[in-house]
């Protein structure tokens, strides 16, 4: 049996058993909290993705990584490669920065898979010559749209766009600014994409981030 028809199988499984615990029990389940994130500041229509099912989010260890992202929407298509860390010497002293690709987005390697629960996270340029995630810094990118995310396996992931947020700034930032970053950045119980680029597309005196709540898997 395929990846994706015991992904399906066992998603049919887990309604069935949802279902009867709801009329036994009632309406409670627990609500695991999250870091909150800005309100989202761009809105479209959702357009869904054909042969799309609806499926629950792998176990991380049963996932594999990106290795391609897609917005149907806007025409972006881009590879996607492991990004580790680099140590940089600042005004502060020695740092590690993400070791961003620059023909590429770069999957951060200790965030969850693709398809998988917890946070993914892919981050991308949006300048120089090859500024793969321009889109994102021109506000292209809007609420309601579908993210197709494929792994090494060759299985296709969708996630819908459900924040758009306000450049941040790298240096300067308030402390409420600093954290909103960083909950983009945390962990999380729940599946969800987070795109992050600099801004604007020129230069980079900001970040911009985008955060997508897992769909299913396309049945391509």
């Amino acid at each position: 049996m395929s990846r994706v028809k015991r992904l399906t199988r066992q998603r049919t499984l887990w309604s069935a058993c949802l279902i009867l615990v709801v009329l036994l029990v009632g309406a409670c389940q627990p609500v695991t909290p999250e870091a909150a994130a800005p309100t989202a500041v761009v809105t479209a229509t959702p357009t869904p993705t054909q042969g799309l099912a609806p499926v629950d989010p792998l176990a991380p260890e049963q996932a594999a990584p990106p290795v391609r992202l897609r917005i149907p929407e806007i025409g972006l298509d881009v590879s996607v490669v492991p990004m580790g860390w680099k140590v940089v010497r600042t005004a502060q002293g020695r740092v590690t920065q993400w070791d961003v690709p620059t023909d590429a987005a770069g999957w951060a390697i200790n965030s969850a898979p693709a398809g998988a629960a917890g946070n993914t996270i892919i981050v991308g340029v949006q300048n120089g010559e090859q500024p793969v995630f321009a889109p994102l810094a021109l506000g292209n990118v809007a609420v309601g749209q579908e993210i197709l995310v494929t792994d090494a396996d060759g299985i296709t992931f969708a996630y819908r766009v459900e924040e758009v947020s306000e450049p941040i700034p790298i240096t300067g930032a308030t402390p409420e600014e600093a954290q909103q970053a960083a909950a983009y950045f945390a962990a999380s119980d729940s599946p969800r994409l987070t795109l992050m680029t600099g801004w604007p597309d020129f230069t980079t005196t900001h970040r911009i981030f985008v955060v997508a709540s897992f769909v299913g898997v396309l049945q391509e």
